[in-house]
């Protein structure tokens, strides 16, 4: 049987997001990203108050 490799998998996205990020920032404008930040904050909002 194979072995998962799950504690990889974290670092692994992240990689890909932030990885994303800095491609799209040299595309999109300023203001796309204040709208992200706040859906974010919003985001984050809700599932600290739901856990």
């Amino acid at each position: 049987m194979r072995r998962r490799r799950r504690p990889r998998l974290l670092p692994g996205l992240i990689c890909v997001g932030v990885g994303l990020v800095i491609i799209l920032s040299m595309i999109l404008p300023v203001k796309f990203w204040w709208f992200v930040l706040g859906m974010a904050l919003i985001g984050l909002g809700l599932y600290l108050m739901r856990c």
